[in-house]
């Protein structure tokens, strides 16, 4: 298999996804808290799943996608973000997606700034290829300083 065939599909199915907000959300019935969105194109699957304490905002998640039914590549993500702050991480996300089109760690651009709503979002990947990967991306108030962030981390399993 070519590996550019997935990482292709990756940004196919992240615009249909949590970024692109087209994908339908379902409960994951045997992981109580669990949401997640598929997207699937032929030969191709990705499932986005995530978790949200509502105590404390954190939130993790694993994206994988199968061909012909057997993973071929993993995302792990984790951290905090503020309910606040999702829109606006998911315009940063849709913009790596949709409009620039090249992987930057599997999240959203280098930098993105919303005068509007006084945020930031950074995107910081140490390693950065879509075989091998991981960093962090943070958002940040410019008004309060308050930092929501994910780690994150990912793999070819090919």
């Amino acid at each position: 298999m070519d590996p550019s065939w997935v990482e292709a599909f990756f940004f196919t199915a992240m615009q249909q996804g949590y970024a692109g907000g087209t994908g339908p959300k379902t409960k994951v019935l045997d992981m109580p808290g669990y949401k997640e969105i598929r997207y699937a194109d032929g030969d191709f699957l990705l499932v986005d799943r995530w978790c949200v304490n509502p105590d404390s905002e954190k939130s993790a998640g694993t994206t994988t996608i199968w061909y012909q039914e057997k993973p071929v590549w993993l995302m792990g993500y984790g951290g905090v973000y503020p309910k606040v702050v999702i829109p606006f991480l998911k315009q940063a996300l849709r913009f790596q997606y949709c409009k620039d089109g090249h992987f930057l760690g599997g999240r959203g651009p280098k930098l993105v700034t919303d005068r509007v709503a006084g945020q930031i979002y950074m995107n910081r990947p140490v390693q950065n290829d879509f075989d091998r990967f991981n960093g962090r991306e943070e958002i940040v108030d410019m008004s309060t300083g308050a930092v929501g962030y994910h780690d994150y981390w990912g793999m070819s399993l090919l």
